[in-house]
């Protein structure tokens, strides 16, 4: 996947969710809770680090889907999607804990041997995600969010690894 098409994903993304965003046109309610966009950066395991962007659309009260687009400079530079569902627990002052699980598809580098030269490989697998973090409230509509997550690509060569991230979420609902 080239860099054009990261943007072009990311852009889509947040684009729709700003659009759903604007046809609410009032203030959501604990029930109606607003589309969430963050934008992060994250460190993970092998010394990969990267950016990406997480929209966040409640389903329930406590349950919501998160689609997450990244991209992550490693032993090549890999662009990654996920679908999550997370669980929201009880909110305890402006923090909500929440745990994350979901699949995905990744892109990753293999080292292979080809007429004496070390050359990388771009590949790409299924994987499934786990995890949780903190979502803190700064006001009605933007927070923080710390977020780790575990990956498992699946696949004969295909890796396991960890992300942390930091990022400003923009469209909270007043709860």
């Amino acid at each position: 996947m080239t860099k054009q098409n990261v943007v072009v994903a990311l852009a889509c993304a947040i684009l729709s969710a700003t659009s759903a965003r604007a046809q609410d046109g009032s203030r959501a309610t604990r029930s109606d809770l607003a589309v969430e966009i963050t934008p992060f950066v994250f460190l993970g395991s092998n010394t990969s680090s990267g950016v990406g962007a997480a929209v966040r659309w409640p389903l329930a009260s406590q349950l919501s889907l998160e689609l997450e687009t990244t991209y992550r400079r490693a032993e090549i530079s890999a662009v990654s999607s996920n679908l999550s569902l997370l669980f929201d627990f009880p909110r305890v002052g402006r923090v909500t804990p929440y745990v994350a699980g979901g699949v995905g598809l990744d892109q990753y580098g293999t080292a292979e041997l080809l007429n004496g030269n070390v050359l990388t490989r771009e590949r790409t697998a299924f994987s499934v995600n786990a995890g949780g973090g903190v979502r803190v409230q700064a006001d009605q509509t933007w927070g923080i969010r710390t977020d780790a997550r575990w990956f498992n690509d699946l696949g004969g060569t295909a890796p396991e690894r960890w992300r942390l991230y930091n990022g400003v979420t923009f469209g909270r609902a007043s709860r």
